[in-house]
């Protein structure tokens, strides 16, 4: 049977209330705190979470909901995230609403009947509206990666016109002319972002604009697998390619290689992130990073500074951070023909 309170007073004859002081992060006396740390070890004492949240009415829980866990970017955040609330007393409750914005709703009460603090979360629904039942029932909810149109609050994103422009910028510099992208659908934030500053990289560098190499695709390896294979069985397919986000990345190579397309002798390739691909794929490929670890742990800090009070109720506040283009060797002048 789990001890109790009522155990540690008898083994160190405390009163109850200096025993719940301690608890409760009060000052005691040193002589008194070493007795009641004695007893907690010695009779293996647990606090009951489930009771005291229930009295505090905080579960130290933060709720994750996002839009699938097979994405590498959601995975790398979560990992860091839940790492850095752990070490500040909190765990996670992650849910993962497989691209449906009804699951995403169904998802988001499921986390707030279990009384989570706070609601971290990568939106799907890009008008974000199911979040003001968080609101309404005072739950502080911070965005990762997206904005959402219809609720302003905390966010942590990054600068991703920055990155079809970096892209550009990097193939233009090589004499690459004929440019496509392959990005993820139309209505996803960090996909419509990506590709406007692709578009607008190519405008201020002068090149073509053709919307039949503006290609979108899912956001998997399979959308990126048949997104390269469409292209490049184009009779007059691109000689550099960006690739928006790492599935479609991870995708594209496994096409090229299929098809016996070299890297970079007959297309030069930008992909998105993932680090450990880079150095598995020969040649090395350049990359668009993200800084994953800070986008996590600037996301889990926003929700502590609420959870906290120290900001006010009414502001709402944006992380911005600047991405980077990391250079390996898929990229190359273009071949003469």
């Amino acid at each position: 049977m789990a001890a109790t309170y009522k155990d540690i007073q008898k083994e160190t004859g405390l009163s109850l209330s200096t025993i719940s002081k301690y608890f409760n992060g009060g000052k005691m006396r040193d002589k008194n705190r070493k007795a009641i740390e004695k007893a907690i070890q010695k009779l293996d004492f647990r606090v009951n979470e489930f009771a005291r949240g229930l009295k505090s009415r905080r579960s130290h829980t933060i709720g994750v909901l996002i839009p699938e866990l097979i994405s590498t970017f959601h995975t790398a955040i979560i990992a860091d995230m839940e790492e850095y609330l752990r070490a500040n007393g909190y765990g996670i409750i992650i849910c993962d609403c497989h691209l449906d914005r009804d699951r995403e709703r169904d998802a988001l009460t499921f986390l707030l009947d279990k009384m989570v603090d706070g609601i971290i979360t990568v939106p799907y629904d890009k008008r974000g509206e199911h979040l003001a039942l968080a609101r309404q029932r005072e739950v502080p909810v911070v965005l990762i990666d997206r904005l959402a149109s219809e609720f302003k609050t905390d966010a942590v994103i990054t600068d991703n016109e920055s990155a079809g422009e970096l892209a550009v910028g990097e193939l233009a510099a090589a004499g690459h002319r004929r440019l496509a992208i392959l990005s993820g659908p139309d209505g996803i934030y960090t996909m419509n972002r990506r590709m406007e500053g692709f578009v607008q990289a190519l405008q201020r560098h002068a090149l073509p604009v053709d919307s039949e190499l503006l290609m979108t695709t899912e956001m998997t390896a399979e959308g990126g697998y048949n997104g390269l294979r469409r292209l490049m069985e184009r009779p007059d397919p691109p000689t550099g390619l960006f690739c928006a986000n790492y599935e479609i990345t991870l995708g594209a190579v496994i096409a090229l290689n299929e098809m016996g397309i070299h890297i970079p002798d007959q297309l030069s390739l930008i992909g998105m992130d993932n680090l450990m691909l880079s150095q598995l794929v020969h040649p090395k490929l350049t990359l668009v990073m993200q800084p994953m670890q800070l986008i996590a742990q600037s996301a889990a800090q926003l929700m502590l500074d609420r959870l906290q009070g120290s900001v006010q109720a009414a502001s709402s506040r944006t992380v911005e951070f600047p991405l980077t283009l990391v250079r390996g060797d898929s990229v190359q002048p273009p071949a003469l023909v």
